[in-house]
């Protein structure tokens, strides 16, 4: 058996132990270099961020400016008067709806033989049409078979006689009114 002494001839291989220091060494400054990079890049990502919310701050803040000035320069009166206009515009285009060919269709379908229409007079509130009729009969009982003939179309509600005159000639002068839905709209 040999007996050697190792240890008076050590083995050492200092090359390889450099070079693996060195590509650990190369790593790390590459990934150093990489994260400065990417630190710099964020940084100035975040200040045009941050001045873009800046930009979006102050013009929000001229807008809001801007609404309040323009809602205290609108006079009140003037509101009114718009809103007085408006209704009044709604009130003409509800006349320019209204549809005499179909009132009077339903008029001339109801109408018995001893009762005529002097005069109509359409006019318009929040619930709708209101009718007055000057109607003229020969008998009470032919106005209120009349008046019982327009309830049954369905288009006319709340049919009052107000006013009735006797005339020259022996008939009766009644002003009727009545609410008015044209058949597209009754119930």
């Amino acid at each position: 058996m040999v007996r050697v002494n190792l240890s008076t001839r050590p083995f050492y291989n200092e090359r390889l132990v450099t070079f693996l220091i060195a590509i650990v060494g190369v790593i790390a400054i590459g990934v150093a270099a990489f994260s400065v990079q990417q630190i710099l890049a964020l940084s100035s990502e975040r200040t045009k961020l941050r001045a873009e919310i800046a930009r979006a701050e102050a013009a929000t803040s001229r807008a809001n400016t801007e609404t309040n000035a323009l809602q205290h320069s609108i006079s009140q009166k003037a509101l009114k008067g718009l809103a007085i206009n408006t209704t009044l515009a709604n009130k003409l285009i509800d006349e320019r709806t209204f549809s005499w060919t179909t009132f009077f269709s339903l008029i001339g379908k109801t109408l018995p033989d001893d009762v005529r229409i002097d005069a109509v007079s359409p006019s318009f509130d929040k619930d709708g049409v209101i009718v007055l009729m000057t109607v003229v009969s020969k008998k009470t009982d032919d106005l209120a078979t009349f008046i019982e003939h327009l309830q049954n179309t369905g288009a006319f509600y709340d049919i009052l006689p107000q006013q009735e005159d006797a005339t020259d000639d022996g008939t009766r002068r009644t002003a009727v009114t009545a609410r008015y839905l044209p058949p597209k709209e009754a119930k």
